[in-house]
Formats: C-alpha cells, sequence, structure tokens
C-alpha cells in the first residue's frame, strides 16, 4: 500500500516536469549570421561582408544609413566613400545585424612601414638567420628601400644583406630604419644570443 501511495505523490511531480520541458520555449532559429560588428576602412577601401545563411532560401538585404560615407551592395561588399561613421544594416529572414563602420582619410595608405612576422629573436653563438623584413608602401611591397641598423649593444649580432649573425651572448634591442623617396620609418626588435 505504501508503494502505491508513493507512486501517486511521485506521478504528477514527473508528469508536471515533463510539461515543463515541452512548454519551455525553443531557442528561436537563426536565419543569418554576420562575421563583423565594427570596421575601420580607409578612404576607396572595400570591404565584403561574410554572410553564413542559416536557413535555407533566406534573402539577404544589404543597406547604409549614409550613402555619402559608404555604399553597400546587393551582395554586401562595402565601399568606403568618404571620412565619416555610418551604420551598414543585413537583414535576413527575422535576423537583423548593424555593422558600426569608420572611414578614415585616404593618406594612410600612402605610409610607409616596416613589416615583420615577429619582433624577438633568439639564437644560439655563430647561429645564422635570414630576418623576415619587408618595406610597404600602402600594399605594394618596396625592394629598393635602403635599411639601416641600430643596436643598443654592440658585439653580440651583426646583420648583413638581412642575414642575422649571432656574435657573442646576450641581449641587444635592434632600430631599423627603412628610408624610401624621402620618406623614412622606425622599427624596433630584440635579439637573443645564448
Amino acid at each position: 500500500m505504501k508503494k502505491i501511495f508513493l507512486a501517486l505523490l511521485v506521478m504528477p511531480f514527473l508528469l508536471g516536469c515533463q510539461n515543463n520541458q515541452q512548454n519551455s520555449s525553443a531557442p528561436a532559429e537563426q536565419y543569418i549570421q554576420v562575421n563583423v560588428e565594427d570596421l575601420s576602412l580607409m578612404e576607396d577601401d572595400t570591404y565584403q561582408i561574410q554572410t553564413e545563411i542559416k536557413r535555407a532560401g533566406t534573402i539577404v538585404f544589404y543597406s547604409s544609413a549614409n550613402e555619402s560615407i559608404a555604399t553597400v551592395s546587393d551582395s554586401g561588399l562595402i565601399t568606403a566613400i568618404k571620412q565619416g561613421e555610418t551604420t551598414i544594416t543585413v537583414r535576413g529572414g527575422k535576423d537583423t545585424y548593424s555593422i558600426f563602420l569608420e572611414v578614415t582619410p585616404y593618406q594612410a595608405h600612402d605610409s610607409l612601414q616596416i613589416v615583420m612576422e615577429k619582433d624577438s629573436f633568439t639564437l644560439a653563438v655563430n647561429d645564422e638567420y635570414l630576418l623576415p623584413i619587408e618595406v610597404r608602401l600602402g600594399n605594394e611591397i618596396i625592394n629598393n628601400a635602403e635599411l639601416t641598423f641600430a643596436f643598443e649593444t654592440e658585439n653580440i649580432v651583426s646583420i648583413h644583406n638581412l642575414t642575422i649573425t649571432a656574435l657573442n651572448v646576450g641581449t641587444t634591442k635592434c632600430l631599423v630604419t627603412a628610408s624610401y623617396q624621402q620618406e623614412e620609418v622606425s622599427k624596433g626588435f630584440n635579439i637573443t644570443v645564448y
């Protein structure tokens, strides 16, 4: 008798739990997903929004809040027009994404820069290593820029034709300066020799 009474007490509780699970709201189905929330472009730059369609048959619409600052094509290609800020809106099904866009002045495209994979190197005494360095003007690689190197501590390494030669144990900071068409830029890096 006790077992039947206990079963009668537990049964409504179990049924109530099942009903709660069935009534809990399932997450809303996602129609699209966008790869970016904030974006900074220079004047005349373009950027392709990557929109992933999560539900087959969803049609995606793109719009710019201020087309004098940036436009966006039907396929999601943003073109930066002039300096300022705007919002790019992506709509698909019941989903809406807003991308904050800042457009900066064009002249930054033409700045000389030194590009290196890393800013510190470790070598053993007598090792040689080809320095992975590029000089760029905007996106163009400049092969005939003049490079000079200065060391905080002498006699630890030497650099000749972009090859580092480890001479003695120690650590030094190095400053590389690139000169091209009356423009000059510098970048620092560290070298440790053991």
